[in-house]
């Protein structure tokens, strides 16, 4: 594959939000020699800038380890024509982010977004005089915070992002509930990326939409088990706009030419509403399977 020396990447948030910073290891790791960022308010304006060619790759969360799949991301697959050509898990690190000079017992105000509030609730039980003001993310409060340079003043956020704002951590160790928290990122693109090598490691992820869950997903589960298909994600959900439908996501460890993952769509079509292959790319398999 022959990359471009300079790539649009668009992603939710300012500079220093996760989908920043997702945004960013993935250029990296894909060696790009030069980046134009595209920050989004909405996750639809970043399928949006893809499908229109404003930008080549479109980087949004799909699940995350505590909270389980993003809705909103769901419906979206559902109705655009772009690919899922790869994905990057990125570790949800929180921590209180200071200007220079500020000391714990300092601190009177907290600037943060509500969710990693509600994740770093015990830690934050020690400190029950702060006040907490809330901003629509995390980028925001780490801005605040830098533009006041108050002594009294911190954000709750991740320390590479605090980075961007000149912030430093206060705490060395990670401050959420749960020290296992991950958000798996998926990358979009407007054209599918081909697999030639087929022995090397490969996931397909179908999106499916089905009338009755309870018996369509036996059916599904029996299609996949015959065929002794490994796995790795499978989740139903209740479309909001459409009650008598569902949808499923299916992740399987195998390429889409696989002669048992073309067996598998033919059976599916039968039995589902509708079928969308969203993506066939090359990943490193994860260990254990999920079903939500």
């Amino acid at each position: 594959m022959i990359y471009k020396s300079t790539v649009h990447i668009a992603f939710l948030g300012p500079k220093g939000s996760y989908s920043h910073i997702a945004a960013m290891q993935y250029a990296s790791s894909r060696h790009f020699n030069q980046v134009v960022e595209h920050s989004c308010r909405r996750f639809d304006d970043i399928f949006n800038l893809v499908e229109c060619d404003h930008a080549e790759y479109g980087v949004v969360p799909i699940e995350n380890s505590n909270s389980g799949l993003i809705d909103e991301i769901g419906d979206l697959l559902l109705n655009t024509r772009l690919s899922l050509v790869d994905e990057i898990t990125i570790p949800i690190k929180h921590c209180i982010l200071v200007n220079n000079h500020t000391d714990i017992n300092q601190i009177q105000i907290i600037y943060s977004h509500p969710q990693p509030v509600q994740q770093c609730s015990e830690f934050l039980k020690h400190f029950l005089t702060w006040k907490i003001v809330f901003c629509e993310s995390s980028a925001v409060a780490m801005e605040i915070v830098s533009k006041l340079n108050q002594s009294n003043l911190g954000a709750l956020g991740n320390k590479q992002g605090g980075q961007f704002y000149g912030l430093h951590s206060l705490l060395t160790y990670n401050l959420s509930n749960s020290h296992k928290n991950t958000t798996r990122f998926i990358i979009l693109k407007n054209t599918n990326i081909a697999i030639f090598n087929h022995s090397i490691t490969t996931k397909t992820i179908l999106i499916i939409s089905v009338q009755e869950q309870s018996e369509k997903l036996c059916e599904i589960l029996k299609v996949l088990h015959f065929y002794n298909t490994k796995i790795t994600y499978l989740r139903p959900r209740l479309l909001s706009y459409e009650r008598p439908r569902n949808i499923v996501i299916i992740e399987l460890m195998a390429h889409i030419n696989n002669v048992y993952i073309q067996h598998i769509l033919i059976e599916l079509q039968k039995i589902t509403y509708s079928l969308k292959i969203l993506g066939c790319y090359q990943v490193t398999p994860p260990t254990n399977v999920v079903f939500h």
